[in-house]
């Protein structure tokens, strides 16, 4: 009995110390995993949008090479006819140079025709030098054309084998960020969720933080009171328009939520329900829709239902869509774009919320403003 005793100590012992060890090693599991898929997004994004610069360029050589092919084939036709119009005197002229037609007159023709033969001769003369000098131009615009067509044909096959590298790199690390997914267990990923969570929080505290501390630089610049100061009786307003009493979850499920109503411009009303009808569909780089995006691809597609055309990438959406405007001015309807590069972008709906093409694993989805490290704002409606 004493054995047994001795026994069923060890046992329990033994369990309480592998509960311990879950226990202390999960927190530090779930961390070093959420470093590690942050690291993976950041990467993701950023080649992603190499790709996508990479096959814009390649469509774009594209266009230039079938554009210059067929003008060198309108060059050269050109080129052919005026080659049979000049004619025997036109090649004679090329090759040896111009022969003394006035002294084969001279012995050959009477005085009665002498000058107007001789005129003649002159004015197809005239002619001919007229049409070697326009055979020699055009020549030279088909040799430009040809050097276009090649230049064109180069930059092409180098961004489509650019295209092809990226998209394989970006292949291998989305399976290395499932591989992480794959290892974690179910209370490791809820702990991960409420990890993305407290970050989440921590990023749009420091953006409320900031807006504030701008507004008051600018209130002691200008002398006055500043907006935040002035709100003192109002529940304080986050830099996504909600309030400091509930922090925005990591992630929505695939049904689209209803969007806060966009300011004075139906136009962003109809960029942002266009952009909530595609959520639930599927993520794929390079895509426009209809039936899969990615990032810069959701919101290039959901502009063009309003009338407005903005860059492809998220790079050139950043740099010459809209305006810039701070995080604490943002309004529905604004791009949002995340990471340094910028490398990521969505549309801000309202309510802390953006919508965008996240990735292969969650598709087209709604998230939190600050879920990601926020790069800046941009108004184009």
């Amino acid at each position: 009995m004493k054995l047994a005793r001795l026994a069923m100590t060890g046992i329990i012992v033994g369990s309480l110390l592998a509960i311990d060890t879950v226990a202390f090693s999960t927190p530090d599991t779930v961390a070093e995993a959420k470093a590690q898929l942050d690291a993976l997004q950041a990467e993701v994004s950023a080649i992603e949008q190499e790709a996508i610069e990479a096959g814009s360029k390649a469509e774009e050589a594209r266009t230039t090479l079938e554009r210059t092919t067929a003008d060198v084939t309108a060059q050269e036709a050109r080129v052919g006819e005026l080659s049979d119009e000049i004619g025997g005197l036109a090649v004679m002229q090329m090759q040896q140079g111009s022969l003394d037609m006035t002294m084969q007159l001279l012995t050959s023709v009477t005085d009665d025709s002498f000058l107007s033969s001789l005129a003649a001769i002159q004015s197809e003369t005239d002619r001919s030098n007229a049409s070697l000098q326009q055979l020699q131009n055009d020549q030279a615009r088909l040799n430009v054309l040809r050097a276009q067509a090649d230049e064109a044909k180069q930059t092409m096959d180098e961004n489509l084998a650019a295209l092809e590298e990226r998209a394989e790199e970006f292949e291998a690390k989305e399976a290395e960020a499932q591989q992480v997914y794959d290892r974690l267990k179910a209370e490791e990923l809820e702990r991960l969720r409420i990890l993305q969570e407290q970050e989440e929080e921590r990023r749009r505290v420091a953006a409320e933080r900031e807006a504030r501390e701008a507004e008051q630089r600018l209130a002691a610049r200008s002398g006055g009171t500043s907006r935040s100061e002035a709100r003192t009786s109002e529940a304080p307003a986050t830099s996504s328009g909600a309030t400091t009493s509930s922090a925005p979850a990591a992630s929505q499920p695939a049904e689209a939520p209803a969007a806060a109503p966009a300011p004075n411009s139906s136009r962003a009303q109809t960029v942002i329900n266009a952009a909530l009808a595609q959520v639930g569909k599927r993520y794929s780089m390079g895509a426009t829709g209809p039936n899969a995006f990615d990032c810069s691809g959701l919101t290039s597609y959901a502009f063009r239902q309003a009338g407005v055309s903005i860059p492809r990438t998220s790079r050139a959406q950043y740099a010459g869509a809209g305006r810039s405007v701070s995080v604490g001015s943002i309004q529905p309807g604004d791009l949002v774009f995340y990471y340094s590069g910028p490398s990521h972008v969505g549309i801000y709906i309202g309510g802390g919320k953006i919508v965008h093409a996240a990735n292969p694993r969650s598709g087209i989805n709604v998230t939190g403003l600050h879920s990601m490290p926020l790069k800046g704002v941009r108004r184009v409606l």
